[in-house]
């Protein structure tokens, strides 16, 4: 029901609206940077390092294995005569940079909060 409500004063009145949401925003960033620590920086960290591990073992040897079989099934198929199987070799060689280039886009996208 809030949020109903809270649609319709931002569709009356959208700069109070903002004022409002600019306002909790203040009030979350004083509460967070008072000096507390943060209860979930343990868990983000764990998280964070299976998220990283993960993204070190699809970006080394295994994604550039997946990507060559792929394009080998890709092929393979094109070869006994699917015409369909052209989306497969896009797809795979799309899908391949991408995956090979995950770590780089990455931590230029996240920064410093990227795996290192």
């Amino acid at each position: 029901m809030w949020l109903k409500d809270w649609l319709r004063v931002f569709r009356l009145s959208p700069g109070m609206a903002v004022g409002v949401l600019m306002a909790m925003g203040t009030q979350l960033a004083l509460a967070g940077g008072g000096g507390g620590s943060n209860p979930l920086a343990g868990p983000m960290n764990r998280i964070q390092g299976i998220i990283c591990g993960v993204v070190d073992a699809v970006t080394g040897p295994f994604g550039a294995a997946l990507a060559i079989i792929m394009l080998a099934l890709g092929f393979g198929g094109l070869i006994i005569g699917n015409r369909n199987s052209m989306g497969l070799i896009i797809t795979a060689i799309a899908g391949g940079a991408l995956l090979l280039a995950a770590k780089a886009l990455g931590n230029a996208i996240l920064g410093a909060t990227g795996c290192a």
